[in-house]
Parts: C-alpha cells; sequence; structure tokens
C-alpha cells in the first residue's frame, strides 16, 4: 500500500480560478505595506515594515527573475503561481534600502521571515499578478 501523498489537479485548478476571479473583484493594489506584529530581526537589523511596490516592476525585472530562476534550475510557467517567481518579485519590488542605498530584502531574508509574514507578502504579489490578468 503506498503511503505516497496523491495530487488532486482538478482541485487544485479549480482553487487558482476561485483565485483569480477574487482578485479581479477586490482592489487594483499596486503597493503593499507590510507591518510585522513583532519587530522582524535579521543579520544585525530590525524591521518593523516593508513597502512593495508591485507597479514599478519592468520587463527586465521579469527577465532578471526567470534568468535567476533558470540558473537554479527552476522552470516557469505560471509567474502568479510559482513560489520562487513571487519570492523574486519581493525581493525587486522592496523599496526599503540601508543608508547606502542597498536593498535590504534578499532571497535569505525572505527564507527567514516567520511563515505568515512570508505568505502575506507572496500573496499580496501573487493578487497583484492576478489582478493583473498574469
Amino acid at each position: 500500500m503506498s503511503t505516497e501523498k496523491k495530487t488532486d489537479f482538478a482541485a487544485d485548478a479549480e482553487a487558482a480560478v476561485q483565485l483569480e476571479a477574487e482578485a479581479q473583484t477586490g482592489p487594483d493594489i499596486t503597493a503593499y505595506t507590510h507591518i510585522f506584529e513583532k519587530p522582524f530581526e535579521f543579520q544585525g537589523r530590525t524591521v518593523t515594515e516593508l513597502t512593495f511596490n508591485w507597479g514599478a516592476l519592468t520587463g527586465e525585472d521579469h527577465e532578471v527573475i526567470e534568468g535567476d530562476m533558470l540558473r537554479h534550475g527552476q522552470t516557469l510557467t505560471i509567474p502568479a503561481f510559482t513560489g520562487p517567481y513571487l519570492a523574486g518579485m519581493a525581493v525587486r519590488a522592496c523599496v526599503n534600502r540601508d543608508d547606502n542605498g542597498i536593498r535590504i530584502v534578499d532571497a535569505d531574508f525572505l527564507r527567514a521571515l516567520p511563515l505568515r509574514d512570508y505568505h502575506k507578502i507572496y500573496f499580496s504579489a501573487r493578487r497583484f499578478l492576478l489582478r493583473s490578468g498574469s
């Protein structure tokens, strides 16, 4: 008897259609400010909020994110449903910088986030893409 978990692709597809429909009826959110319930500490820096400007992303950002995925052996299928793509969007859309103008958010920063915070940011990127018809 197999203990492997079986994937219900029909249910996944139905959930994707429902998410897209919900995104289309909501407001067009091109920016998102994430406020942490508890300050987040990472590599000696304490962060209380992050702002993401999804609307500032360009075709060049898409190409850089996709190129990075390919270098890591990942394939882009549908951006709104590809985790590494959404994470790449978050890195590139975050407007927070250090005193030298360098991004404070990178892939390691995102992976270190508490799951609840990570998902809120991730789903904000997804809603933006679904709203734009991507």
